[in-house]
């Protein structure tokens, strides 16, 4: 740093202090804090003898800040908009102005859903759990909540997943807190300390009684499995009345008690609990178990079984430690997962700073500082210290802001310089960032730029799919509600009348059944047809009398509660039941709604205007980008179409099924931890050379974008440059390419390599 930099950077400083320190985040824009980066970046490039990579042209800036901040590459107008831009400073206002869009939203929950293995349904769990997760990571980029107070939020999670999605991180490892603890050390902490949970560990310094230690913070984690409370009580008081009459009559008798013991027996099995517990549970399905989280305080982790190191034997009780760092009081009482969770995002925490920063540099630059960055051991050096050590302490100073972090980064003449092409062994020699890494793009930029090139509103939120994720999760809160605001006791005794209704169903099913195997076997086909009908009916009859008996009762009781005595449950005439009866009770808690469970469910003729307003703004739209009337409705279907295909990576399921484009490129099956594939592979050409997403049904579709726009432009070649590679032909380019029919022209440049590769 020159000396008029230095009284430059003082003066600011010594002014902002004397303002308070909300101006003095204010008054270091990212410009200024990128030139301090890029100063000692320079100063070490001068002691290691490298020359720095020559800066980049506004066309390579524009795609790759797009890709990087946003997910995919710009759009053709969003090209020709930068690149005639006549406004001063005009790469940090596109990257303010980028960090501010949805899009960017998009692309870092794909980042954090490959970190945390997020995936939209979880083995065994509820919908709910994940579907609240997803949500609050979307919220938590949204809002751009501080790091720290995010990841705070994630270890500290308890209660239902509607009240707090964050519960979904310790419920994406349902009963596993061993291994639950070692994917949060290597995440949030850079430190690979699963080894040491059988066994010290061969390679590093922690013993396996310090991983127990530290695993004791959370051990007492458990999933909230159901809402039954209430009759469990109920069913537990009627077994000790009858244990009380027992003893009272075994103190009376002269036999020993076998009489009053037999009698005991009798009346617990008329009690019939299995078929009781089923009645009560069974229409509930997999709207629960689990829909939250609780914390057992009396959880006691020891030391397994089979423990044989010299620091302790099997048993022992381990207490809660941390591995390194301060260890933080534990007050009596006190929640030991938030004594955990603010020991991790401390800013002392010598590793949760230097981790994160870490995983961003990457996320531009495609190396870390250190390497590898979720495997830090004492003595790991960044390749460029001084750089690392500057910015995990300003990430610090800017109260772990996310995007004011990577505004730093992108703005620096580091990250603005040409790639460095060619492999780097991470590890094993050191790389002087003299520019970004080539790198070739994740399957969600592939996919994410083919949306823009195929859907006119390429960043719009699925709001169809959020209506569906927002109505799972308030079915789930709406039918825990309804048993916990229900009388246990006689929620029991309408268990108890519904077996009765189902063993007299039973019985009139038996005669049927029997009936049946008569006109089988006497080859009557007629009466065959009939005998099926009744036991079609049967099976109606047996779902609606559960529901009218059963369900309605529980739900009018809940309305009542929530919304006063004259509420009613609302039926959503639109929702599509599953047809088959057997499965009626379950699927009725999904159309019925109780007023306060989310927003009241739309009529038919709401959606029919609904959806005849969505035509008529895609028709002015069609109008606006010059299309001519008669081909309104063809952009208009086409349109309708790409919404519910051409959606970004963030608004599918993740991952994406087998077989979808995204794992054909190599999504992450969110099983591990940053299980992408990067690696090119034979499927992947073929995808891209000759899949159905590249045909006049998709891609090359007239009412596409890309087609559109490039049918349309007077300089075909140029267009089409402009839609996949941000930038205009070369004179050889446009000589050798301008015979060349639009759908050739676009089907060959997303085969190239231009396109595939972050320049």
């Amino acid at each position: 740093m020159t000396p008029a930099m230095k009284t430059l950077r003082f003066l600011v400083l010594l002014a902002a202090l004397a303002a308070g320190p909300i101006a003095a985040r204010a008054a270091m824009p990212a410009q200024q804090s990128a030139a301090e980066i890029d100063a000692l970046l320079a100063a070490h490039w001068k002691s290691a003898g490298v020359t720095p990579n020559a800066p980049i042209s506004d066309e390579t800036f524009v795609r790759r800040i797009y890709l990087d901040l946003a997910g995919r590459i710009p759009t053709a107008s969003e090209t020709v908009a930068f690149l005639e831009s006549k406004q001063p400073n005009k790469r940090a206002a596109l990257i303010g102005d980028l960090l501010a869009r949805e899009s960017y939203v998009s692309h870092f929950y794909n980042f954090w859903a490959d970190i945390l293995r997020l995936k939209s349904y979880f083995v065994n769990t509820a919908n709910v759990v994940p579907a609240a997760y997803a949500k609050f990571i979307k919220e938590s980029l949204r809002t751009n909540k501080p790091y720290d107070q995010f990841v705070r939020e994630l270890l500290s999670a308890r209660g239902y997943a509607w009240d707090n999605g964050a519960v979904g991180y310790y419920g994406r490892d349902p009963e596993m807190p061993l291994d639950n603890m070692a994917l949060t050390t290597r995440i949030f902490l850079g430190t690979r300390i699963e080894c040491a949970q059988c066994h010290d560990h061969p390679f590093d310094k922690w013993k396996q009684t310090e991983f127990y230690h530290l695993a004791a913070y959370t051990y007492g984690n458990k999933a909230v499995n159901e809402a039954f409370h209430g009759a469990r009580d109920a069913i537990r008081a009627r077994q000790d009345a009858i244990n009380d009459d027992f003893k009272k009559e075994k103190a009376a008798s002269t036999d020993g008690g076998k009489a009053a013991e037999k009698r005991k027996q009798e009346r617990l099995d008329a009690m019939e609990y299995r078929k009781i517990v089923g009645i009560i549970k069974g229409p509930v399905g997999q709207l629960f178990s689990p829909i939250g989280l609780e914390r057992k305080a009396d959880a006691v982790l020891k030391l397994p079984f089979d423990f044989h190191q010299d620091d302790g034997k099997p048993g022992d009780v381990m207490r809660p430690t941390p591995i390194f760092g301060i260890a933080p009081e534990l007050k009596a009482g006190e929640d030991s997962a938030e004594v955990f969770a603010r020991w991790v995002t401390s800013p002392e925490n010598p590793r949760f700073t230097r981790v994160i920063v870490n995983r961003l540099w990457r996320k531009l630059f495609g190396v870390a500082l250190t390497e590898p960055l979720d495997d830090l051991r004492d003595g790991a050096n960044a390749m460029v210290p001084a750089v690392e050590q500057r910015l995990t302490k300003l990430f610090v100073e800017q109260r772990y802001d996310l995007k004011a972090f990577l505004a730093v980064v992108a703005n620096t003449r580091a990250y603005q310089s040409a790639v460095t092409p060619g492999e780097f062994n991470r590890g094993e020699e050191t790389y002087h960032f003299t520019g970004p890494l080539l790198r070739r793009m994740s399957a969600e930029q592939i996919w994410d730029s083919m949306v823009a090139l195929a859907n006119h509103e390429p960043d719009a939120r699925d709001l169809q799919r959020e209506a569906r994720d927002d109505r799972r999760i308030a079915v789930s809160h709406m039918a825990c509600d309804a048993y916990l605001n229900f009388d246990g006791t006689k929620l029991v005794e309408m268990a108890y009348a519904r077996l009765q209704a189902e063993l007299d169903l039973q019985k009139r099913d038996a005669a049927v059944k029997e009936a049946l195997i008569v006109a089988k076997r006497a080859g009557d086909k007629q009466k065959e047809l009939e005998l099926r009908r009744k036991e079609g009916a049967l099976d109606r009859e047996r779902g609606e009398t559960f529901v009218k008996d059963f369900i309605m009762p529980i739900l009018t009781n809940l309305a009542q509660k929530k919304a006063g005595p004259d509420a009613k449950v609302t039926v959503d005439e639109t929702y599509k039941m599953n047809p088959n009866p057997r499965v009626l009770p379950t699927e009725t808690w999904k159309r019925l709604h109780v007023p306060g469970y989310g927003p009241a469910p739309k009529t038919a003729a709401q959606l029919a205007a609904e959806t005849l307003a969505e035509k008529q703004r895609l028709a002015g739209l069609a109008l606006k980008l010059g299309y001519i009337e008669k081909d309104c409705a063809g952009f208009v279907a086409y349109c309708e179409k790409a919404a519910g295909e051409w959606r970004r990576a963030s608004e599918l399921d993740s991952p994406a099924p087998r077989g979808h484009f995204l794992r054909t490129m190599g999504q992450s099956d969110r099983d591990f931890v940053e299980n992408a594939n990067p690696n090119a592979a034979i499927p992947q050409a073929l995808a891209l050379m000759n899949g159905e997403l590249l045909s006049p049904r998709g891609l090359l579709s007239p009412y596409s974008p890309a087609m559109h726009g490039v049918e349309r432009a007077t300089d075909k070649v140029e267009a089409a440059f402009l839609a996949l590679l941000s930038r205009k032909p070369t004179a050889s380019e446009r000589a050798r390419l301008a015979s060349t029919a639009p759908a050739d022209l676009l089907h060959a440049l997303l085969n190239t390599k231009q396109f595939l590769f972050i320049q």
